[in-house]
């Protein structure tokens, strides 16, 4: 497997990007994976790597690169708060930012400029991530073929902003994958998703795990390593049908 921290050039300055890709092989086609609050570390880069053991290349963007800090700690139990600065730089990132450096990241990848190349793009975002993921597949139809939002938090607010309402815009598959007892992601809020994926042209399906909120990263009070897995073949199978490719899992 080859692999490289990439800088990325955006229009907000130098990002910090992860890349893996199968050795030896040419690849047209890349999943990029969105981060939780905690930031760039070696969990994500882990599971960039069990996407390019799929085949894929695999990035994972600082989407915190224009923040002072960008790496926060992990909270040994359930009941520790988030850092103050986590929490802000959570709110700081918006949907607009996040966007920006996703372009910038397909160009770079489309043109090959770093070494990784790639044409088609299929996207995963966890906890924070996961409405970054939804914006990316809703804003980049004809790059993006198909998404997942994995324990997703503050997915549906009040106003016109509310990350909910781009489910009608969704031209490509998506797929959310729910924890239980989520104080990010409530039943209500499951409700409303439901509801507006009613509206939606394309196929949006919805999971239910019997996992906590952040059940992906083994650093975490929550993980689970079965949901982890299931995740994963779910991820496989919705990637392998965009592209119109067979999945492999080791």
């Amino acid at each position: 497997m080859r692999e490289e921290l990439l800088t990325i050039a955006t229009s907000s300055g130098p990002m910090q990007t992860f890349a893996s890709a199968p050795a030896g092989r040419g690849n047209e086609r890349a999943v990029i994976l969105y981060m939780d609050v905690f930031g760039l570390r070696e969990e994500l880069y882990g599971l960039a790597r069990e996407f390019s053991e799929l085949g894929y290349v695999a990035v994972v963007p600082d989407l915190f690169h224009r923040l002072p800090v960008s790496t926060f700690p992990l909270p040994g139990s359930e009941s520790d708060p988030l850092p103050a600065d986590a929490v802000e730089a959570n709110r700081a990132t918006t949907l607009a930012k996040t966007l920006a450096d996703t372009s910038a990241l397909i160009d770079c990848l489309e043109h090959g400029t770093q070494g990784f190349r790639a044409r088609e793009f299929a996207v995963i975002g966890y906890c924070m991530g996961g409405r970054h993921a939804l914006a990316a597949a809703a804003a980049f139809p004809l790059t993006v073929r198909a998404g997942l939002s994995v324990h997703g938090g503050k997915l549906v607010k009040d106003g016109e902003a509310s990350p909910h309402l781009l489910i009608e815009k969704l031209q490509v598959p998506f797929h959310f994958a729910f924890a239980k007892e989520d104080h990010t992601c409530p039943e209500a809020h499951k409700a409303v998703l439901r509801e507006a994926a009613r509206n939606a042209s394309a196929r949006v399906t919805f999971s239910d795990h019997d996992a906590y909120h952040g059940w992906t990263f083994p650093g975490r009070w929550s993980h689970d390593a079965d949901t982890c897995d299931m995740i994963l073949q779910q991820a496989a199978t919705l990637f392998a049908s965009a592209f119109g490719t067979r999945a492999e899992l080791a």
